[in-house]
């Protein structure tokens, strides 16, 4: 009888909500690949690098790059970073005494004196800060009122042509001639504001109840209304973050959960693996992908979802893991592009750091596959070789494959045939793993009636493999 071949090929899917199916170049899991960039190939995404060297000593929850050129950090114990462009040093701008900044923004208002300026506001506790941004760190830094109090979180955003800000039950506002209001709205008692998102005529507002009630609420409000327009609510542990992309993302709960939101119709469309939430300031939007930096699950990192053609599908890819190199344990405070380039800090125990892309260098990247069944899940197979069909192998690059059988144990590596691990000779385009088969009474090796490929690419520099096709050749044994 002879041999079947499950090929891999496409791998724009990204990552797929089941671990059987999914769109045309989906796969189970991976990291580090860049899926969007040039050919539908598997390869390597760019390196993350510390950008912060040893000035960071706290978690910044938000980013402002600003109006005069600059990118402004704010930190979770009151202190203020700032790098002048893309090729400064961050340096320590500024220490609030009053402690945790949870929110930040740019807007331009009346300064007192019938003259237009931009501001950084800043919010603490309890007060609302700015400075213009010609100001002196020394002398100018104002408190421009009091707020209600919120521990946790003061989002900020410019919606309907003021600055609102979410503190505890209330909207705070302040206007283009620089009058401040801490209760311009009120949202039903016991629910908490913690992200805003600006949309046409209207301000998008997200509220949690906290960390044990199972209702996060979407509220709308147009400035012009004593009250909120309407509300939607979402069975998750509270709203975390939302972007706007091709349509809005709405991101609620502990779980990972992603959800279409039009005003009108609410849908939970994706999560991410394994779980998690996204900080209110680590949201961006690069070029029509929306990022979101994952925290509280053990696949933590820098997501993207979106596609940049009509004729590609809309995928999840987990693009890049921080330089502190873990995906548990740690968290994403905020993330940013700035000058075209993606910026995000994070807290890995009592350390902490901003990264950005590495544009000299790529990373080590990871992908598995779904759970292939050939359509005949009762019926066992006996998988016999992997063949690779790939670009031109670079010096010092190599790829090494894996597979698993019926979901069973840990991952099991596949060999050349000339006992070799991985595959790494430079300039060739092809290559044949083995499975190891065993005897025939030993259905561990190679038989069963599910099969899963996996595979590790490692990069030199800015040289990357390149699978274009991945076959795994198999036969059908039989029903037992």
């Amino acid at each position: 009888m002879g041999l079947n071949a499950y090929r891999i090929k496409g791998f724009r899917g990204g990552i797929a909500d089941d671990a059987y199916k999914g769109v045309a170049g989906a796969f189970r899991f991976g990291y580090g690949l860049d899926i969007r960039g040039g050919a539908d190939t598997m390869k390597c995404n760019q390196a993350l690098k510390k950008d912060s060297g040893d000035i960071v000593t706290d978690l910044i929850l938000f980013f402002v790059p600003a109006s005069n050129g600059k990118l402004y950090g704010f930190g979770n114990t009151g202190k203020i970073y700032r790098k002048d462009s893309l090729a400064s040093a961050w340096v320590l701008a500024y220490t609030d005494p009053d402690g945790r900044i949870s929110g930040a923004y740019e807007y331009t208002n009346n300064n007192g004196s019938n003259s237009y300026v931009p501001y950084l506001y800043w919010a603490t506790e309890t007060k609302l800060k700015r400075i213009p941004l010609s100001g002196n760190w020394s002398t100018d830094v104002q408190t421009l009122g009091n707020l209600n109090g919120d521990p946790a979180w003061h989002t900020m955003t410019m919606a309907v042509g003021v600055l609102q800000i979410c503190d505890g039950r209330y909207i705070a506002l302040v206007d283009y001639e620089g009058n401040f209001n801490n209760q311009a709205l009120d949202v039903i008692a016991g629910n908490r504001t913690k992200t805003i998102l600006p949309q046409d005529q209207i301000a998008i507002i997200g509220s949690t109840k906290g960390d044990k009630i199972e209702e996060g609420w979407l509220w709308t409000w147009d400035k012009q209304q004593s009250s909120w327009i309407l509300r939607r609510m979402i069975a998750e542990k509270g709203i975390n973050a939302m972007i706007q992309t091709d349509f809005i993302i709405v991101q609620a709960g502990i779980s990972g959960g992603l959800y279409y939101w039009d005003t009108v119709n609410v849908m939970r469309f994706k999560a991410f693996p394994g779980g998690g939430w996204v900080n209110p300031g680590a949201v961006a939007n690069q070029k029509g992908i929306a990022l979101f930096g994952v925290t509280g699950s053990d696949k933590c990192g820098l997501y993207s979802y979106g596609r940049l053609s009509k004729n590609e599908p809309y995928s999840l890819n987990l693009e890049y893991i921080p330089t502190h190199g873990k995906m548990s344990g740690v968290e994403i405070g905020a993330v940013t592009v700035y000058g075209d380039q993606v910026f995000l800090s994070w807290k890995d125990g009592s350390t902490y750091g901003v990264d950005t892309v590495d544009a000299d260098n790529k990373k080590d990247a990871r992908y598995e596959g779904l759970v292939f069944d050939a359509g005949e899940p009762e019926l066992q197979k006996g998988f016999r070789h992997i063949k690779l069909l790939t670009r031109p192998m670079p010096a010092q690059c190599w790829i090494k494959a894996y597979y698993r059988i019926n979901e069973q144990g840990d991952w099991k590596q596949a060999y050349l045939e000339d006992g070799a691990d991985s595959f790494d000779k430079e300039g060739k385009t092809k290559t044949v793993f083995t499975i190891e088969t065993g005897d025939e009474e030993d259905e561990e090796k190679g038989k069963g009636e599910t099969f899963e490929l996996a595979f590790d690419l490692h990069p030199s520099g800015n040289d990357t493999p390149e699978i274009i096709v991945a076959s795994t050749y198999f036969e059908p044994i039989g029903i037992l």
